[in-house]
């Protein structure tokens, strides 16, 4: 009896002692599991390494690789993104710390503008005098001719001017020096319509009809200071005009834009323009052609009388096409609607005001150089105003007390 409670107690501990092995064994492996979530999410949650560009910004959450996480940079961690390189830091995502790296890159290239020069052989520029401007994120750019130049030969020498960064990153731009013989001290000179008439709300382009010259360099730009002038109130507003060379003679010009509001709009002087072209344009005809015709019609439809729309050309032309009369500035302005509409190139001209004089006209340009466009009846019956050379309209000029004497620094069609 003894022995069969033995074996009994014998069999129950051998049956829990088997149960005990597969629990434990199934402990492990969630613990391992659970070690191996955790550790996995540990180690995904930042990029060890981050790069930005030289100059610019970086926040925590640029390491985080889950973006619904929040992290912050741990306070002691010490780098800049104003000069390139490497910099240890410690990014904080929850309870956990990571050591990130910020890699602070420059790749972008010196940004370099350049000008011509004009020197003697005595004054050789450096390669910073044709810099216009250079900018870089570093702050610290190197400029240096890109080539070698040969000073031996007066003339025009192509010249390269190159940037570069403290990173290797080289911007090289082509420009010219003038090597001349003698020192130019002689400035630009400002010509052309240096006062303007425009219209309230209108756009206009200060430069128009503004020319610059040079003993020396081309293309010089003319800037231009109208910060005083309200395009949208009427009046008369002071602008000045500036031109410097390349060895910085400079020459500056004032002038005045007038400012008025139009009594009638130019669709509503384009309706009319367009009514009269309708009726003595084709599509077949040359600009030549089109341009007499409209000489034509103005000599033949309009009367003389006396007008007060001058500076108005709106007006002008508003009351001259409706009215079919009035003095010169109506002719002009007549015509200068129909040949814009009309799609010819032209121009307003007049002549150097006197005590009892005054005159308008147009110019012209067909294809073949500027020519005078004169539609205004004179008592001179011989005289036709149409496609004039300038060396034609100013030998009738001379011979008729001057009638179309003209500044030739304020219109410079035909300089």
């Amino acid at each position: 009896m003894e022995n069969d409670v033995r074996r009994k107690k014998h069999k129950r501990k051998r049956k829990t002692g088997r149960l005990i092995i597969p629990i434990a064994a199934a402990i492990v492996v969630v613990c391992a599991g659970v070690g191996a979530y955790f550790y996995y999410d540990y180690s995904n949650r930042v990029y060890s390494k981050c790069q930005v560009e030289l100059g610019g910004q970086v926040e925590a959450n640029d390491f985080l690789k889950n973006p619904n996480y929040s992290a912050e940079i741990v306070s002691g961690s010490v780098y800049t993104t104003d000069i390139a390189g490497s910099y240890d830091i410690k990014i904080r995502v929850g309870r956990y710390t990571y050591d990130c790296t910020l890699e602070v890159i420059d790749s972008i290239a010196p940004e370099l503008t350049v000008k011509e020069l004009t020197r003697t052989k005595e004054e050789i520029p450096s390669a910073e005098e044709f810099v216009e401007s250079v900018s870089d994120a570093s702050g610290n750019v190197n400029v240096y001719f890109g080539d070698g130049i040969s000073f031996d030969n007066y003339g025009d020498i192509p010249v390269t001017i190159a940037a570069e960064d403290p990173s290797g990153n080289r911007t090289s731009v082509d420009t010219v020096l003038h090597l001349v013989d003698e020192y130019d001290i002689v400035p630009p000179v400002i010509e052309g319509q240096l006062d303007k008439v425009v219209y309230t709300g209108q756009a206009v382009s200060f430069k128009q009809g503004i020319t610059v010259t040079d003993n020396v360099d081309t293309d010089i730009e003319v800037t231009v200071d109208s910060s005083q002038v309200n395009l949208d109130v009427p009046g008369d507003y002071p602008i000045e005009y500036t031109a410097t060379d390349s060895m910085g003679n400079m020459d500056l010009k004032e002038g005045v834009i007038t400012v008025i509001k139009a009594e009638y709009t130019e669709d509503e002087v384009n309706a009319l323009a367009d009514e009269v072209l309708a009726e003595i344009i084709t599509e077949d005809m040359s600009d030549y052609d089109k341009a007499h015709a409209i000489y034509v019609w103005v000599k033949g439809n309009m009367g003389y009388s006396e007008s007060e729309d001058r500076g108005d050309w709106l007006k002008g032309a508003y009351d001259g096409l409706k009215n079919r009369h009035g003095d010169c500035y109506n002719y002009f302005a007549v015509s200068k609607a129909l040949l814009t509409r009309a799609g010819i190139k032209n121009e307003d001209i007049e002549i150097i005001p006197t005590a009892t004089r005054h005159h308008f006209w147009n110019v012209i340009d067909c294809g073949e150089g500027w020519r005078h466009f004169d539609t205004t009846p004179r008592t001179d019956k011989e005289f036709k105003g149409f496609y004039l050379t300038d060396e034609e309209l100013m030998e009738y000029s001379n011979a008729h007390y001057r009638s179309h004497n003209y500044d030739r620094e304020i219109y410079t069609y035909f300089n």
